[in-house]
């Protein structure tokens, strides 16, 4: 246990100290290429302005037009509700009531024993998730009306609670600008939830696209149940999925985009993606 959470603060040094080397971590945007003599021109393929690693990864509106930028929060989106899900599912086995026989010495009591999953998923037991991916999702309507679209709605009628993910795949900078943003924007469906009687609350999530996770993630994670190793290894399955998709970006950044023209595949296993270092 020791080591595991060693190895978990040297990789948090790490990623923090990769993502504060801005000029070597651009090493081939088209600016950096052509302060080293290795091209002409340093402009985006896509809409010809100043192709930096931050706006071909997150600027770049001809990219945000085309939903490139939307693709790869789907994936990020779509191992974080993996997680949450599995946690869901969990919830519900934990409170399924099991017949066991528990052996008390004489003269002791018996221990109730503690849910290993605790957060608060363990509140209640017929907790329901929905995810924007595939189809819009619509928030219930039972609880209210709204043209807002959330990540997530996890909600249980039996104890009134409602909560609202919201993810967020920013250049690693803009994280608590996101942040606040996020929060602002469902702060009123927060107030009217909690007007009709619903214990509700908005938890906005960022994970940069460089693939660092900002504290909300493992704050969520924790705050809904996902602890101690679970939590570390989902934080690792989600920022692998920016990584993977960012990659993708980087290597499509000058072909043409078709939406969905992937389909439900990250490209994380096309044999183009491990060759991103070798400046493809």
């Amino acid at each position: 246990m020791v080591q595991d959470e060693v190895r978990a603060e040297v990789e948090e040094d790490r990623r923090n100290k990769m993502v504060a080397m801005y000029q070597q971590g651009a090493w081939t945007s088209p600016t950096n290429l052509l302060c080293w003599g290795l091209s002409d021109t340093t402009a985006c393929q896509l809409c010809n302005k100043r192709g930096t690693l931050e706006h071909i990864l997150s600027c770049c509106p001809k990219a945000l037009s085309e939903g490139r930028y939307r693709w790869r929060h789907d994936q990020v989106l779509r191992a974080l509700a993996d997680i949450v899900s599995t946690a869901v599912i969990n919830c519900k086995y934990q409170h399924t009531p099991k017949k066991s026989i528990t052996f008390v010495r004489a003269g002791e009591k018996a221990q109730q024993r503690q849910s290993p999953l605790g957060g608060l998923l363990n509140t209640a037991q017929d907790w329901k998730l929905q995810v924007d991916l595939g189809r819009q999702l619509k928030f219930p309507e039972y609880i209210l009306s709204t043209s807002l679209r959330p990540d997530m709605v996890i909600t249980s009628d039996a104890s009134k609670q409602v909560v609202l993910v919201e993810l967020t795949v920013p250049w690693e900078d803009r994280m608590e600008e996101a942040h606040e943003r996020k929060r602002a924007k469902y702060a009123e469906i927060v107030v009217e939830c909690r007007n009709k009687g619903w214990k509700a609350r908005c938890e906005p999530v960022e994970v940069g696209c460089w693939g660092f996770a900002g504290q909300s993630l493992p704050r969520t994670l924790k705050l809904l149940g996902v602890k101690g190793q679970l939590c570390r290894r989902a934080i690792k399955t989600i920022i692998e999925a920016a990584e993977k998709a960012s990659r993708w970006l980087w290597i499509q950044r000058g072909d043409p985009w078709s939406s969905g023209q992937l389909g439900h595949k990250s490209g994380a296993d096309h044999p183009r993606l491990g060759r991103l270092s070798e400046g493809v």
